[in-house]
């Protein structure tokens, strides 16, 4: 019945018939012909219209059919033989069955064509679009909402809007419809009271609409978020302007308009700071990437540039971690040092009640203490001038400052006296001699000075014939000239005091004395006392600077007065009342004893770094141990000289044929390791591709020289010479000088001097015969010492040969 039932919204006629057959089914099995009756009448009531028009949609119209003939037939058929209907029904009932279908396929024809024809032509009243009758989704009015507007509903023009609200009556509109937005609609929903909720947003918008501003506003925002025309937002904002502007308690930002939540008043809520702040978050974890990124990206490119640096120069990055951590560690342990000191110095404070007046530095304590030796010194000498027949005296007084107990002067002047060379004191010497970089300062062998009425002038010059070059004893002669320019005043010179600090040295040495050359001169008004005197000094030379000595002092005197024929001894003890500086002058060397640096050409490459072209600190290194000697700072390349074009070498020699045409006759070498009178020369040679221009033929190498005494005795490098022939140049080049790098290093059994040079060569290669670009080879001279290791045993030098050896270019393979 309920499969019956189903069926009963697709067909009435099907659902007679179905009927049928089940009745007849039902007929066949039960005798019951009450039951079959009753059975009939509920199936015909079933299929009346009212009935089936529950279970048929409304919009589809379906013809009633009259079932009047069906029921005659099942009444009549009931007065039947029952066997002969049962199998008349059977065959009977199949065919009727295929009929049946065929009509129902025609009616379901018929009520889609009738449907069709009903729908054809209907169309959307909202959007004009044509309706489909099938369509599960059908279109339906929207509701009118602050992007769907009614079309009845009329806007008033522009011109014609006028505020009708007061400025109070605006405030409480709008202090009501905030209170609406923030605390009824929330409490309203939370009730579940819906029609509450809308009567109150109902009001809401009531007043919304009473003020004509929040409209002209909304407008405002809506054509700044399109990008609308700036005449029409600033037509919109003289409009909201002209309706009285936002309400009191509404605050225009920079934007010109309010935006929902700063009308209502209502702060961000929990998910959308969330949501920004996820959204922070996000910005700021791409942020990072990318700098992880960059970073990443900038150590790739530093460790490019890092391994092409050590495939270009090979242990150059090795030497300058090991130079910062040798800074490192000398940093740290001066900060240790600072620190023990600033907690001795409060210790001492805790202890003493106040912190000790002690020398910042060694340097300031040295100074502190010789100046306290020096005025001592002074005064003793004071004290001894004229005083012979005291010397019982002096005797009893030098008894009696034995007796003392010694002072720190005493003991900075005893440690004085001993460094001193021949008992005279010494003091700490000017940085720039010391270094031999005298820099921009002007170098004057004479100097002028006027001291009160004295003026003091001084010239020098070197004395050839008391020099001994290869013994670095070299002398110096200097004139003084004391000139009295007082009108009145008559002056005895009473004694001098001088400093001369020799070029190298890190003391100077003071030489004082009572009187000028043995006597105490008096100068009357307008004259002058002139005097020579010597200065032999053991200097050598260097490449840095042209002076060997920088000399000054002061000469002490005392004015006389009238009548007054000499100083009275009081005068004389005291040491005069005056001094008359002589000024600061230098002791220069003659241009046959200078080691001249080189100076690069113009036409050398002005980019090369100064500190390339410098010789790298020579080494002297023994069996066990190594010693690294002072720097040059200016001393140039030797090959250097060769092989740029401004310099004019010092001889010229026939080139090897095998140079000149280019076909090597010998094995190529960049290297060699000679040894000739117990000194072993070893030399490597490399290309410096960094310095090179091979477009410009500039080819720039590299070569490190290592000197080894392999003799029983101590010896001293005092000059060299070296022969430089490039390929397919006539000539070679001969370059010689006296010392190694400005020096003449001085070599003990077994100990090395080694120092790296560069040699830039302008040179066309030819890269058809040979990868050599020069040939080069030479000899260092040298003496002999003695066992105190200082003096030599013969005037006449020994060579060292440095073998022959090629500057060859790494761009062609040579095995």
């Amino acid at each position: 019945f309920g499969t019956i039932l189903f069926d009963l919204r697709r067909s009435r006629r099907r659902i007679v018939l179905l009927a049928c057959l089940l009745l007849t089914s039902i007929l066949s099995i039960s005798s019951m012909i009450t039951n079959s009756l009753a059975l009939t009448a509920v199936l015909a009531a079933a299929a009346s219209s009212p009935f089936s028009e529950a279970f048929t949609p409304v919009s589809i119209s379906r013809v009633t059919r009259s079932i009047s003939s069906f029921e005659t037939h099942v009444v009549m058929s009931n007065n039947r033989n029952r066997s002969t209907e049962l199998a008349m029904s059977s065959f009977l009932g199949m065919d009727e069955d295929d009929d049946e279908d065929e009509d129902e396929d025609e009616d379901d024809e018929d009520d889609e064509l009738a449907t069709a024809g009903r729908y054809s032509g209907a169309k959307s009243p909202f959007t004009g679009l044509k309706l489909d009758p099938w369509d599960p989704n059908p279109i339906i009015k929207p509701r009118p909402s602050r992007y769907f507007k009614d079309k009845d509903t009329q806007l008033v023009p522009d011109d014609q809007l006028v505020q009708t609200m007061t400025p109070e009556e605006r405030k409480e509109n709008l202090a009501v419809m905030r209170n609406i937005r923030k605390n009824d609609l929330p409490d309203l929903r939370m009730r579940k009271d819906h029609a509450g909720w809308v009567e109150a947003n109902n009001d809401m918008k009531r007043r919304y609409a009473k003020d004509v501003w929040f409209g002209v506003n909304e407008r405002l925002r809506e054509a700044s978020q399109l990008g609308k025309s700036e005449e029409e937002i600033q037509r919109l904002k003289d409009l909201a302007a002209k309706v009285g502007g936002p309400p009191e308690g509404i605050t225009l930002g920079p934007r010109g308009y309010a935006v929902h939540t700063e009308i209502y008043d209502i702060g961000i809520s929990a998910s959308r700071a969330s949501a920004m702040l996820e959204r922070e978050m996000r910005l700021e974890r791409a942020a990072q990437g990318r700098a992880m990124m960059a970073e990443r990206k900038k150590n790739l490119e530093a460790e490019q540039r890092q391994f092409e640096e050590d495939m270009r120069n090979p242990g150059v990055r090795e030497d300058r971690e090991a130079k910062e951590r040798r800074e490192r560690v000398m940093s740290r342990l001066m900060a240790e040092i600072e620190e023990d000191n600033k907690k001795k110095m409060e210790r001492a404070k805790e202890i003493l009640g106040k912190v000790p007046e002690t020398p910042k530095n060694r340097t300031s304590a040295m100074q502190k203490a010789l100046e306290e030796a020096r005025e001592e010194v002074k005064k003793a000498r004071r004290e001894q001038l004229g005083r012979a027949a005291a010397e019982g005296m002096l005797g009893a007084d030098e008894d009696e400052a034995d007796a003392r107990p010694k002072s720190s002067a005493d003991v900075a002047r005893e440690q004085a006296a001993a460094e001193a060379a021949g008992g005279r004191p010494r003091l700490p010497g000017d940085e720039d001699v010391t270094r031999g970089e005298l820099g921009d300062l002007a170098i004057e062998s004479s100097s002028t000075a006027t001291t009160g009425p004295l003026t003091v002038e001084v010239s020098s010059t070197y004395n050839k014939e008391q020099s001994d070059p290869p013994m670095r004893k070299h002398c110096f002669q200097y004139t003084i000239r004391i000139t009295n320019n007082s009108p009145t005043d008559t002056i005895q010179l009473l004694g001098r005091r001088f400093e001369i600090q020799t070029v190298g040295s890190s003391m100077k040495d003071v030489v004082q004395g009572e009187g000028v050359t043995g006597r105490q001169p008096i100068l009357k008004p307008g004259e002058v006392f002139e005097y020579t005197s010597t200065a032999p000094l053991s200097v050598r030379p260097i490449g840095t600077t042209i002076i060997a000595a920088r000399m000054k002092g002061e000469y002490r005197y005392v004015v006389l007065s009238a009548g007054q024929e000499t100083a009275t001894p009081e005068q004389v003890e005291a040491g005069g009342n005056a001094t008359a500086e002589l000024g600061t002058f230098h002791f220069i060397f003659p241009e046959e004893q200078r080691v001249t640096p080189f100076t690069p050409s113009d036409d050398d490459d002005e980019e090369e770094d100064d500190e390339d072209d410098v010789e790298a600190p020579a080494q002297s290194v023994g069996s066990a141990f190594t010693k690294v000697a002072e720097k040059a700072p200016a001393a140039k390349s030797e090959a250097a000289a060769a092989s740029t074009p401004s310099p004019s070498p010092t001889s010229t020699l026939p080139g090897d044929p095998d140079m000149i045409s280019g076909k090597i006759s010998i094995k190529l070498n960049d290297s060699s390791d000679v040894v000739s009178d117990g000194v072993r020369v070893g030399v490597t040679s490399s290309y410096r591709p960094e310095r090179s221009d091979a477009g410009q033929d500039k080819h720039c190498f590299a070569y490190n020289i290592r000197i080894t005494n392999e003799s029983e005795k101590s010896i001293q490098l005092v000059s060299r010479r070296f022969e430089i022939q490039t390929i397919g140049s006539q000539n070679k080049d001969v370059v010689q000088g006296p010392g190694v790098t400005g020096r003449q290093p001085i070599l003990k059994p077994g100990e090395s001097f080694e120092y790296t040079s560069t040699a830039p060569l302008s040179v066309k290669p030819m890269l058809d015969q040979t990868p050599v670009v020069a040939r080069m080879q030479g000899e260092y001279n040298f003496v002999v010492l003695s066992d105190d290791g200082t003096t030599p045993i013969s005037s006449n030098p020994l060579q060292a040969k440095l073998g022959s050896f090629h500057f060859i270019l790494p761009a062609l393979d040579i095995a």
